[in-house]
């Protein structure tokens, strides 16, 4: 269990890292998608930093809960704009994406 806690880790630093860094610079189609949602730019480009910043804090036990719990309510919003936007297949799979920054926040050596 302890393995795939880790794994599981390293998944959503790669994952909350990188869909922050999109909003964050700006690319177009995930600008698209959330100002479609309503988001203005300047609001995705915050919600790509709090998604960063969540990620960072998942690696220090004494914020690890607060980040995970940070980029798993990301990744609600996230799969909210999917489905917003119809993609209902990638938003059914980004499901996934919070039960994983779920379970980050219950360590296996607590």
């Amino acid at each position: 269990m302890h393995y795939i806690y880790w794994i599981n880790k390293i998944l959503l630093t790669l994952l909350g890292t990188s869909t922050g860094l999109v909003k964050i610079f700006g690319m177009e189609k995930e600008m698209e998608l959330f100002r479609n949602a309503g988001f203005s730019n300047a609001a995705t480009v915050v919600f790509g930093i709090v998604q960063v910043a969540a990620t960072v804090l998942i690696w220090f036990p004494v914020t690890l809960r607060a980040g995970a719990f940070t980029l798993a309510l990301s990744f609600v919003v996230a799969t909210g704009v999917l489905f917003k936007n119809g993609m209902t297949t990638f938003g059914l799979v980004s499901i996934l994406f919070i039960v994983m920054a779920i379970f980050a926040a219950f360590p296996s050596d607590r």
